[in-house]
């Protein structure tokens, strides 16, 4: 490897750095404009994010926020009052619960998070097949890293 081709891999590796940190903030501000249309903080909206594919128990909104369940049962509770959240009993126990986020979330917020999907898949869909295969790699590893990082509490 030649001295060019040291400075080369570091600039690369520096312009990628950059290019996550961008698509974070960019994602960042997503997550704000649609935590400002629901009128709910971003935590909120980390517990509604988490309603995206069903009904789940308060234990699992307090395991995956990393919160106390009476922390959760607020949270729940504020955005019930939103009506953005329903509890329902949990079938075969009388005592447990579920909660759902309502169709209103979803007809809030979803046509924001859905062009931005769309924009996406277009500009991946305009790619090569090759590239198209490496931008999933690319990215999917970049998230593996990041996960790795903040599971073992450091910076990637």
């Amino acid at each position: 490897m030649t001295q060019a081709d040291a400075t080369s891999d570091i600039d690369a590796g520096s312009h990628v750095i950059a290019a996550c940190r961008r698509l974070h903030a960019a994602i960042d501000g997503l997550d704000q404009a649609a935590a400002d249309l629901l009128g709910v903080s971003r935590s909120d909206l980390r517990c509604l994010n988490l309603l995206e594919h069903g009904p789940i128990h308060p234990k699992q909104v307090s395991a995956a926020l990393g919160i106390t369940p009476g922390s959760v049962t607020a949270m729940i509770d504020r955005l019930e009052a939103k009506g953005l959240v329903e509890r329902a009993r949990t079938p075969g126990d009388r005592r447990g619960v579920l909660v759902s986020a309502t169709p209103r979330v979803f007809h809030t917020i979803g046509e924001l998070y859905r062009s931005c999907a769309i924009a996406l898949r277009e500009m991946v869909m305009s790619y090569p097949a090759t590239e198209q295969v490496l931008a999933v790699r690319h990215l999917t590893e970049a998230a593996a890293e990041w996960e790795i990082a903040a599971k073992s509490g450091t910076k990637a």
